[in-house]
């Protein structure tokens, strides 16, 4: 009788381990498969200024500008701003996103790394905007990448591919976020949005 209790319990044991193993393993692959978008950026500063404060209509040199010339003295450019981030579900499975890590890169290098905090519960169809925020000094890698390119970037429409967003989310397993393989490359163009914010000025 013993034995056969015993043997009820590890069947039953080994039943949950796997269901919630493919439960897990389900919920990962939907991570890569929702649908990530930014659908604006605002709050841009640049220099500690308002993107759309800029007069660039002038002919000055975006690099002579007040405020960017004296920033680019003390080699200390800031960029922030807010990105918001659309996140739509279009697969079959519930996938809790709990916490996710975002970057933001120039010209391939990190200049900016986060984290949102935020439980996020999407069903088949849904979506929801999170935000996320940036500060950064982006003097030495601007430099590098050339002035006058990442500035045109910035306060323009144009855009060369400079500015990259990625994240990785995670799901709750026991207590434990369990983050998705790698990062997903939501934006490769990400100036091409904040030039569209600068351009509402001078358009």
């Amino acid at each position: 009788m013993r034995k056969l209790h015993f043997t009820l319990i590890c069947t039953l044991s080994i039943f949950l381990f796997t269901g919630c193993a493919t439960n897990y393993k389900a919920q990962i692959g939907a991570l890569g498969q929702f649908n990530y978008n930014v659908s604006s950026v605002d709050q841009i500063r640049i220099a500690g200024r308002d993107l759309n404060s800029f007069d660039v209509n002038n002919g000055v040199p975006l690099a002579s500008l007040p405020g960017i010339a004296f920033a680019l003295l003390r080699q200390d450019l800031p960029l922030q701003g807010r990105v918001n981030l659309q996140i739509a579900n279009p697969t079959k499975t519930l996938a809790d996103i709990n916490e996710f890590k975002y970057i933001i890169e120039l010209g391939g290098k990190p200049i900016f790394e986060g984290s949102v905090d935020e439980n996020i519960k999407l069903n088949t169809g849904q979506s929801m905007v999170v935000p996320l925020t940036f500060n950064a000094n982006i003097f030495g890698v601007a430099k590098e990448q050339g002035l006058d390119n990442v500035l045109n970037d910035i306060f323009t429409k144009k855009g060369n591919g400079f500015f990259v967003l990625k994240i990785k989310p995670s799901i709750k397993i026991g207590g434990k976020n369990i983050f998705y393989p790698g990062y997903i490359t939501v934006d490769k163009d990400l100036a091409k949005t904040i030039g569209k914010t600068a351009g509402k000025l001078y358009n």
